[in-house]
């Protein structure tokens, strides 16, 4: 029904009209978000995940977003999220759940939408990204800790390709976009301490300095990247609750 591998994931016991739009992190799967969908499920919420096109075969190794005329992975899965959020016009308004710099894609997608005069995102949540001031760093651990480059030289020669590629501006943009949010609008942003890729200072520097948002912070001392609701549940799932308890 869905391109890309959609999927509507329906609650046994449903409490909210407004949907929970997850995208996966970088070079991730749907799969992977199997115990985000079963939470917000139990919460009563009807969720939705899909695939992305988040491999450079898929651009023919050119990713170029036509709507923006920009290049970079990062502008094209904006895309890709801003055409999936098109699909689901029977939620009159959704929550975007997003993990790493992904996060950064469902925002420019969101500023996006916003400025055809569409606001039917409500609220989000990131979790362990977006990231912005160290984005080589980021980038040379992706390759190391994600990606698996263990060859120093590769990991040398691969870390601006891999920064330039996601976007020339290294994340500089999500500052723009998220001054176009509107007054008051809810985020949560989830870090763990322990993160190598993205650490909670270049989370910060992303969201600090926007009046405009009403965010909080959910910080887990012991976790890293992405782990935090598979090995710290008690933690995670109550903030969580708690934040999207207010559109039930």
């Amino acid at each position: 029904m869905f391109p890309d591998k959609g999927e509507l994931f329906k609650a046994a016991d449903k409490k909210s009209e407004h949907l929970v739009f997850f995208c996966h992190f970088f070079k991730g799967h749907k799969k992977a978000l199997r115990r985000h969908i079963d939470l917000v499920n139990e919460l009563g919420f009807d969720a939705y995940a899909f695939n992305l096109k988040d491999d450079l075969k898929d651009y023919n190794y050119v990713p170029y977003a036509k709507t923006t005329k920009r290049f970079g992975m990062k502008h094209v899965l904006a895309e890709q999220i801003g055409q999936h959020l098109e699909l689901l016009s029977e939620y009159k308004t959704k929550i975007i759940f997003a993990f790493s710099n992904v996060a950064g894609c469902a925002i420019e997608a969101h500023t996006r939408r916003l400025a055809e005069g569409k606001n039917d995102v409500v609220a989000m949540v990131c979790d362990s990204g977006p990231g912005m001031g160290n984005f080589f760093h980021s980038s040379y651990m992706l390759l190391e800790d994600q990606l698996g480059v263990k060859s120093l030289p590769l990991k040398i020669i691969g870390t601006p390709a891999v920064a330039f590629g996601w976007s020339p501006k290294l994340n500089s943009d999500i500052a723009g976009d998220l001054d176009s949010f509107p007054k008051g609008f809810p985020l949560l942003s989830i870090r763990g301490w322990r993160d190598r890729l993205i650490p909670p200072s270049d989370i910060d520097k992303v969201f600090d300095h926007h009046k405009n948002l009403n965010w909080k912070k959910l910080s887990l001392p012991e976790a890293g990247h992405l782990n935090g609701l598979r090995d710290f549940p008690s933690e995670y799932k109550p903030a969580v609750t708690d934040f999207l308890i207010q559109f039930i």
